[in-house]
């Protein structure tokens, strides 16, 4: 996942990730030597208990930015993530929220030229906390500290229904405003789906609020919008398929309800949305990425002895969301899988 380490020692891992494959001829040669010594190491003592350095989470009330209000100036892009905070999907939402100094880290190392925003929701019995907002940041140390204070002002809801007020939060997605942002991604992170989607036990959108409506807002809207089904249960992945069209199914719904393990959900959700980032940066700044995921996750195995055999399968996995040709695609696994 990514609560442990400092932001600091994430950044520093993923830049010097970054410069051993996208440096001058030399810098490459010596980092991707280093890197292999490290990797070499990390699997040599993969089954060994590790303890990451726990972050000082230093939170400042002068720092907290709950509520939207603008991207900087010099934001190239933004990125709009939708979180479903409800009680099903409780541990990821918190997983995210504890993960913050990692998503901030790579995220900057990957597109330090964009802010992110994000939008906890879940469902309309919660009152205020239907939709609990954390303003724009860019992607920097000072951007870290507002992200770590305003999360501290976010809090856990309940939901009601089995769906959620998705298509409610869609609605606020495509009323933000972008400033001088010249692209605008929207991501959803949910292990359920919106009012009126064909879920049981859906008692419909009190506000009639139609996610239909609204998902063609969305689409006019943002230049992409992708969705990482977070939840177990194959029968929901099947609905949420409905949020993507055909021609983008296989490539910007990233399914995780085959993962049984919630500990491996759990770890692979805060990485899905940084490989989604990456992806929009081009191959090569997706390549970066994995290399790095990859080494972290030898270095501070999430998947215990087993490791080194499941971090290459779910590294592999990403794969299949590149749109390049499968030669290419091995071709990169081959220099990140070392």
């Amino acid at each position: 996942m990514g609560s442990g380490c400092s932001r600091d020692s994430y950044e520093e891992s993923f830049s010097r990730t970054k410069k051993a494959f996208t440096g001058d001829a030399g810098t490459r040669a010596k980092e991707s030597e280093a890197r292999g010594e490290r990797i070499h190491r990390a699997k040599e003592t993969v089954t060994e208990e590790k303890h990451e350095e726990t972050r000082e989470e230093k939170v400042d009330p002068s720092k907290i930015r709950l509520g939207i209000t603008k991207p900087s100036t010099t934001a190239k892009r933004v990125h709009i993530f939708l979180v479903d905070n409800s009680g099903s999907n409780r541990a990821i939402a918190e997983g995210l929220r504890k993960s913050s100094g990692y998503l901030s880290a790579v995220h900057g190392v990957i597109d330090p030229e964009s802010d992110f925003a994000n939008i906890f929701f879940s469902d309309h019995c919660d009152g205020s906390r239907i939709m609990q907002e954390v303003d724009y940041v860019p992607p920097t140390p000072e951007g870290d500290l507002i992200l770590l204070s305003t999360i501290s002002r976010i809090y856990p809801a309940g939901g009601g229904d089995a769906p959620e007020a998705i298509e409610c939060a869609m609605k606020r997605a495509c009323e933000l405003d972008f400033g001088g942002a010249l692209y605008k991604h929207l991501y959803l992170v949910s292990d359920e789906v919106a009012h009126g989607m064909g879920r049981s036990g859906d008692d419909g959108c009190p506000l009639q609020v139609n996610w239909r409506d609204e998902l063609e807002r969305v689409h006019e809207t943002y230049d992409t919008f992708e969705v990482i089904g977070c939840g177990n249960e194959a029968k929901v992945a099947e609905l949420q398929k409905k949020f993507l069209s055909p021609e983008r199914l296989a490539y910007d719904f990233i399914d995780l309800s085959a993962i049984k393990e919630h500990e491996h959900r759990l770890g692979i959700t805060a990485n899905a949305i940084l490989f989604l980032v990456a992806r929009k940066q081009g191959i090569q700044m997706v390549e970066v990425f994995l290399a790095g995921l990859y080494e972290k996750w030898l270095a501070s195995p999430v998947f215990g002895a087993n490791t080194e055999m499941k971090a290459k399968e779910a590294i592999r996995r990403f794969g299949k969301y590149l749109e390049a040709p499968e030669s290419e695609i091995e071709a990169m696994m081959q220099r990140v899988l070392v």
